[in-house]
């Protein structure tokens, strides 16, 4: 059966003071029998080879690997200007899902820095996802529906009313999609924080840091969340909801599990 493993890599949260038991979930993360797949944007990333790229429109509409002259680096969604336009990454080469490496049988988890450069008509999702080639895990924020058969992503979405902050979403073997609203700060435009998404079999948790990586917010495990043997790809979209371009900027994105289910 899935074992928790560390779900804040942190070093705020080590200065905090740790338990004994978390101080082993870090020795682990450090070992080999952790499966780890990051970038950090730093150089050129060809976003051809390592990442996939879901992109939609015309002009202005692409994914940049990486952003020249930017502190840490970053890669830059672009959504471009058609309604509805959106781009995505994931570890892949195409549209046939052969990043989706992760599994909630195995633990895993998923952090992103990311931050949008305008929050009025725009979404944007971070999490897992079986499916790398629909326009986002999440169709309508408000309602819930999905897209995805079995997804557990954040998402901020204008098009839901009223709610201009994070929602976490997850929906189970195309059964009913469930929306988590948290009372989370507001989202700042061009201000970055850290997006955090762990599974434990079926189960689904939902974590939030700020910009500095201390953390502010983890929800309940949610049950019967999520099919626990479905190949999952870690997802990261952004989308304009009008003909305005948006930017969806990533600093950084680190997906990781074990390589088996337990750890004996």
């Amino acid at each position: 059966m899935a074992e928790q493993i560390l779900l804040y890599p942190f070093r705020n949260r080590i200065k905090r003071g740790i338990s004994q038991s978390e101080l082993m979930q870090w020795l682990e993360f450090l070992s080999p029998d952790i499966l780890k797949f990051e970038e950090d944007f730093v150089g050129k990333v060809d976003v051809t080879y390592k990442f996939g790229t879901r992109v939609i429109g015309t002009g202005s509409a692409a994914v940049t690997g990486t952003v020249a002259s930017t502190v840490n680096g970053i890669c830059r969604l672009t959504t471009g200007t058609t309604n509805n336009g959106y781009a995505g990454i994931f570890p892949n080469t195409d549209a046939t899902l052969e990043g989706a490496a992760f599994l909630g049988n195995n633990s895993a988890v998923m952090w992103a820095r990311v931050c949008l450069s305008a929050i009025t008509n725009a979404k944007m999702e971070v999490g897992f996802t079986d499916a790398d080639d629909d326009n986002g895990a999440v169709s309508t924020l408000a309602t819930p529906t999905c897209t995805a058969d079995d997804c557990a992503v954040w998402c901020f979405d204008t098009s839901d009313t009223g709610n201009p902050q994070w929602q976490g979403v997850y929906r189970r073997a195309a059964g009913t999609a469930v929306a988590i609203e948290p009372d989370l700060v507001d989202i700042v435009a061009a201000t970055y924080e850290w997006l955090g998404v762990a599974l434990l079999g079926d189960k689904v948790k939902f974590m939030h840091a700020d910009q500095y990586g201390n953390p502010d917010y983890e929800s309940a495990w949610y049950a019967t969340a999520i099919t626990a043997t479905d190949a999952l790809v870690p997802w990261i979209f952004a989308q304009t909801r009008s003909t305005t371009s948006k930017s969806g900027d990533v600093d950084y994105m680190i997906a990781y599990q074990r390589r088996t289910a337990t750890n004996d």
